[in-house]
């Protein structure tokens, strides 16, 4: 779907990646305790986060950017907490994802406007939804940090998802927005090993310039209008989530 997003979820295909989310002291078990029943796992969270998912500059556009550098970078604020069951903490640390361009073809303007040989462009709608965007999440989710009612979670991802509305033939679960889902089981705390991670990333609210719909990212990624620059899209903690139990 995204070539380059962050979602802030953290943890928004993990070829076998490491998610750390990091917090307080965990809570679970019984502290220093030598024998006696086996420690119990912390109670099950289910968390509206949201984070802000700024582009490589200049920002997302028809035709993209050319550059001679082979590749750009995308960045997010730390994911919040917003609110849900159980859930309290301040959010969890920004993310940094490094993309490879695309190159341009050998024909001047090809695939997109001011390319020369030997050149590559990033930032294009069309180049923005593409297979490639799962890739660049896993790299950049080894390390996450989340402050979730104050436990340290360490998890291990083991795949990646793209969200779209069941009007493109998803499953909606972001609403009329797209998104992606990350999931993983945890490795610590020991108590916690039993449980497993799900992050729910969804785009909403954008920032830039001519834009289509200033409150819908999946709109103004449809737009054909080259005037139209995406600088920004926050993940919508309406339909965002983290859920670890």
């Amino acid at each position: 779907m995204f070539r380059k997003l962050v979602v802030v979820a953290a943890a928004i295909a993990m070829p076998v990646s490491m998610i750390t989310l990091t917090g307080l002291a965990g809570t679970g078990g019984i502290a220093g305790a030598k024998k006696g029943p086996p420690p119990l796992p912390d109670p099950a969270v289910s968390c509206h986060i949201t984070s802000t998912v700024n582009f490589a500059a200049p920002g997302l556009s028809l035709n993209g950017d050319v550059t001679t550098a082979k590749t750009s970078t995308t960045t997010s604020t730390g994911t919040a907490i917003v609110a849900g069951p159980g859930c309290s903490g301040a959010g969890g640390n920004p993310l940094t994802i490094v993309s490879k361009n695309s190159k341009c073809a050998k024909t001047a303007n090809s695939p997109v406007p001011g390319c020369v040989k030997g050149s590559t462009y990033f930032d294009s709608f069309s180049g923005f939804a593409g297979s490639s965007t799962t890739a660049s999440l896993a790299k950049a989710v080894k390390h996450l940090t989340f402050v979730v009612n104050g436990v340290t979670y360490a998890a291990k991802g083991t795949g990646t998802s793209e969200i779209y509305p069941t009007s493109l033939g998803g499953s909606g679960l972001c609403g009329a927005e797209v998104g992606f889902g990350i999931t993983g089981v945890v490795k610590a705390p020991k108590p916690d090993k039993v449980q497993t991670v799900a992050v729910q990333a969804c785009l909403g609210h954008v920032t830039g310039s001519n834009l289509a719909d200033p409150n819908n990212f999946l709109n103004d990624l449809a737009s054909k209008n080259p005037a139209e620059v995406i600088a920004s899209a926050t993940v919508d903690p309406s339909n965002s989530t983290l859920h670890i139990g």
